[in-house]
Formats: structure tokens, sequence, C-alpha cells
């Protein structure tokens, strides 16, 4: 199955927590960076591009049960939108949504500005929940798989030592993606943190493609310009 390049969307790039900002001309290349604000000390580090960024700013936040009030409202004028972690399904997004109603309403922002994406399909609930991700919230653009992220939480790896792909995550990439065509947005692959060559990062770009995500979420600038060097980047 061939890709069709001209078709595909930019990545997202995730930076860690205080991380020094790319350059402009990357910014260009992504659809939006994702900054860590899970925690007090992570958001307290927070560094935004400010409002003339060529690309969306999201603030990943979570698991819902953790997220208060207060520390989503003081994102809110900062950032376009925001990344729920460990997803568990539409009770969570639904949740959220309404926390961001009220955060809006209190900041004297304009109802539903604010995007949502989640990380969806990186634990047990979301891979084993019967329930569709349609219509849960008009803000909801996109879910995000992890791998890695599920490995962990299921207590094995990626790719086992013979080589193979464990059952728990490719249950978990065909419900990320089947979820998200069933309520018609994007579905982002996240790349491995060992994915730090060319060849690589082609290979799993194109991979992700042929299996029905819209696109990859990359974990550093490095990848990004190993994607740019692969000619995987979509035109602007």
């Amino acid at each position: 199955m061939s890709v069709n390049r001209a078709q595909t969307m930019k990545p997202l790039l995730y930076l860690a927590a205080g991380e020094q900002l790319p350059a402009a001309m990357m910014l260009e290349a992504v659809q939006g960076i994702v900054v860590d604000a899970t925690t007090p000390q992570t958001r307290s580090s927070l560094r935004w591009p400010g409002k003339k960024a060529a690309c969306l700013v999201l603030a990943r936040i979570g698991p819902a049960e953790t997220i208060d009030e207060d520390g989503l409202l003081a994102l809110l004028t900062e950032m376009d939108g925001v990344v729920l972690t460990a997803c568990r399904g539409p009770a969570d997004i639904q949740k959220l949504d309404v926390m961001l109603k009220v955060a809006e309403a209190a900041a004297g922002i304009r109802q539903g500005r604010t995007a949502l994406l989640a990380e969806y399909a990186t634990v047990a609930e979301s891979v084993l929940s019967p329930h569709s991700m349609a219509g849960v919230s008009p803000r909801l653009s996109a879910l995000l798989f992890d791998a890695s992220a599920l490995a962990e939480a299921c207590g094995c790896h990626r790719v086992t030592g013979t080589g193979d792909v464990p059952a728990v995550v490719r249950a978990g990439r065909a419900a990320a993606v089947l979820r998200a065509r069933e309520a018609g947005i994007a579905a982002y692959d996240m790349l491995p943190a060992d994915a730090v060559d060319e060849a690589a990062v082609l290979r799993i770009w194109t991979n992700s493609l042929e299996n029905g995500f819209s696109a990859v979420a990359t974990r550093s600038p490095e990848q990004i310009d190993l994607l740019a060097a692969a000619g995987a980047l979509p035109k602007s």
C-alpha cells in the first residue's frame, strides 16, 4: 500500500518540562507543540512561544482525576488547547470538557475556544472500553497512541525479545485508529524514543500511515529533523 504524502498531516512535537523551545522554522513544520503541565512543578517551568506561534500550543495535563480547576484556569490564557493523558474513555473527555467550559467562563474566553486532544489506548481501560468517542465533545479533535506507554501500563515491552509486537500493543493501535475513525477525528502515533536515525523514523512513519494513523507525534526536535531529512514532512 502506498502512502499519499500530500494528504498527510503535520506531526506533533512533545517537549519535556523546561525544554528549550525550537526555532521558528521548526514550529512552522509541526501541527502543534505539546508541553508537559501534568504537575505543579512542570507547570511552573513552562515556556510559551507567545501568541504569534506558527503552530498550536498545547498543554499536556492529567490524568483526568488529578486535574484541578485552578491549575487549568492558570493555563488557559497561554495555550490553544490541552492533551489529556491516560484517557480511559468518554467519561474522562466529558469531565474535562465541563471543566474547560467553567475555566473559559472564569477567564472571559470564548466558549469552545480551547482545543482538546487525548492520549488514548495508553491504558488498559481505554483499549477495552466498549464506548464510542463520537460526539462526546465538539472540542475533541484527535486521539494519540503511545505504544511505549501502553506496554509499560500492561507490564510488557513495546517489542518482545524475539522482535514481535505484543498482542496488547497491537490491540491498542487498532483501538486508537478505530475510535478516531468512528469519531471522525485525527489519530496520531507516537514515535518511540529509540527511533534515532533517518531510516528508522521513515520506516515507522510509513507504517503508521499505512495502518490508518493521520500523522505521527515526536518526542524531540531531533525526530522532526529526521522526518524532514527523510522527506516525510508535508509541504506547508
